[in-house]
């Protein structure tokens, strides 16, 4: 619990510091208030989870995700929906790299998308090699 107040302390100081030390008219001062957006939920989640008759359903929330975290099927099921979501944003990165090459979009964006498809290919080989190391 007290993580989430940590996070949430967080989360606010860097909204301020984006929203302060960087233009109104920014990207960044959207990302501030995305932050500080974030800090108020976590602060209300804290002080509502602080209440003492909330006490129960707290403990009943904690107990069902560490049940969550060490279920074996939901563990291959995760792992599962990353495998296809991985190759699923594989060939969609290579598909809209085709399609923008043929309409001509800029040649740096078209760079950019090969060295993101290159990147992330050499990632899935290498935590691959890591994984079958390490077990």
């Amino acid at each position: 619990m007290k993580k989430n107040l940590v996070l949430a302390s967080l989360l606010f100081i860097c909204g301020i510091s984006f929203i302060t030390i960087l233009p109104n008219g920014s990207i960044f001062f959207g990302i501030g208030c995305g932050f500080i957006g974030g800090a108020i939920v976590n602060f209300y989640k804290y002080i509502y989870m602080l209440n003492p008759k909330n006490k129960l359903q707290y403990e009943e929330h904690l107990k069902n995700e560490q049940n969550n975290l060490k279920d074996e099927r939901k563990i291959m099921l995760r792992e599962k929906s990353g495998r296809i979501t991985y190759i699923i944003m594989f060939v969609v990165l290579t598909i809209l790299n085709i399609v923008f090459t043929f309409i001509g979009v800029d040649k740096w964006i078209i760079i950019t998308l090969w060295v993101v498809i290159a990147f992330k290919y050499i990632c899935g080989v290498a935590v691959f090699y890591y994984l079958s190391k390490k077990m």
